[in-house]
């Protein structure tokens, strides 16, 4: 499945380009869908941007401004995303109250860029300022007369200015002579469509899980039981707790270890954006199925062949081991944005060590190379009976797996 992302360029003085604006699409049609809220198209691009794909390729590792609503500020859900690189663009409809200023002092606090966007200045506004390294001025809404007598408040608390819809060489010399910093429209570029792959997900998990993770005294163990039957949820997961946000003291090794490393308020967060994001709903398709497979596979034979404290990372090895094929891109790519063992890196990339070991026997099984299979079986002394039978209670789980996760009618 494909997700959709434009970026547009932020120009310096100079002209020479220093951050991007990340900006919500549905499509190819490069312009915001009228019927999306604001709250989700953030949540998609955050999901999008940090969860699916590299946000430094999108921004080339420059700054990303992305623009939040009100009801993800007052969620605090910008708390779960590195503030290196990214600049919180407080939306205009988002109002000067006390609530918010708590919510957005704090915020300037934890050291978090904040920008003003599309700002139309009144005095409630004043104290608000300190907090901000940037406002945005729509120079079409706000024309450039009218809001020269207010430059010397913004430099006052050393804000930098950005006119934006700048759409003639005029308005830029007009912006650039009252002494703005940055410069962004279409008289430098349009907005440009950055097209992704994205792991379908499974709505029926996703609210399970979400169902779980809010009750006062989760059960990890649950939401392992969920996590496990829904791959696209697994892998945002460890691309989430590999952000630059977290440090990282040891590799990660099974899904129960990334819950707990997290703990319940970042757990939390994260699969409320998700949820808001409104993931695909529809069933996965026959590449997720034999992923699911090939999962289960990985842990059974990590089993059967006596090396049961491998068995999760067996399981995740197996899950994301068509990751390549999945978002078409190199496997040592998709990697580097997991926080996985070596053993499973090298496993994936080399095919080396047991668990390279135990995906070559669940790879073969699955394709009914049974020459190799009975090869392996006397190599490593493994009873045959008992991966016969395993093996084949992973085909009947899929197919409860199916069962579970197809759409309800009715």
């Amino acid at each position: 499945m494909h997700f959709y992302t434009a970026r547009q360029p932020i120009l310096n003085r100079k002209q020479r380009v220093v951050a991007f604006e990340l900006l919500f699409r549905d499509s190819h049609n490069n312009c915001f869908p009228v019927d999306v809220p604001d709250n989700v198209a953030t949540a998609k691009i955050l999901i999008n941007s940090y969860m699916s794909m590299d946000i430094e390729d999108m921004t080339e590792g420059k700054p990303a401004l992305i623009n939040f609503p009100s009801s993800l500020l007052k969620e605090y859900l910008v708390h779960i995303l590195p503030y290196k690189n990214m600049v919180v663009e407080v939306l205009e409809t988002v109002e000067p109250n006390d609530e918010n200023f708590a919510i957005l002092r704090q915020l300037f606090h934890q050291g978090y860029y904040l920008a003003l966007d599309d700002f139309i200045y009144s005095p409630a506004w004043d104290r608000f300022l300190p907090f901000f390294k940037l406002i945005k001025i729509d120079i079409i809404a706000t024309p450039l007369v009218k809001i020269a007598h207010l430059l010397p408040l913004f430099r006052r608390y050393k804000a930098k200015l950005l006119a934006e819809k700048v759409e003639t060489m005029a308005d830029f010399l007009q912006a650039k002579e009252l002494g703005f910093d940055y410069f962004q429209g279409y008289f430098f570029y349009k907005p440009e469509i950055v097209i992704g792959n994205e792991i379908e997900s499974s709505q029926p998990f996703l609210m399970s899980i979400y169902s779980e993770v809010m009750r006062p005294n989760f059960s990890y163990q649950k939401l392992e039981t969920y996590f496990t039957q829904d791959m696209d949820l697994t892998y945002k997961l460890l691309r989430f707790v590999n952000s630059s946000y977290f440090e990282h003291v040891q590799d990660i090794s099974s899904i129960k270890q990334a819950m707990i490393f997290l703990g319940e308020d970042q757990l939390r967060k994260f699969v409320s954006l998700i949820v808001i994001a409104e993931l695909n709903p529809n069933k996965p398709p026959v590449l997720i199925q034999n992923t699911m497979i090939r999962a289960r596979l990985c842990e059974v034979v990590a089993k059967v062949m006596r090396l049961d404290k491998l068995a999760d990372a067996a399981f995740l090895m197996g899950l994301f081991s068509t990751l390549d094929a999945i978002l078409d891109r190199p496997m040592d790519r998709v990697l580097r944005s997991l926080p996985l063992a070596p053993e499973i890196n090298n496993a994936l990339l080399h095919q080396q060590g047991e668990l390279g070991q135990c995906f070559a026997l669940a790879i073969a099984y699955m394709e009914g190379d049974w020459d190799y299979v009975t090869a392996a079986v006397n190599r490593h002394q493994i009873n045959a009976q008992e991966l016969t039978f395993k093996c084949n209670q992973v085909y009947l789980w899929l197919t409860e797996y199916q069962r579970f996760a197809a759409p309800k009618v009715g």
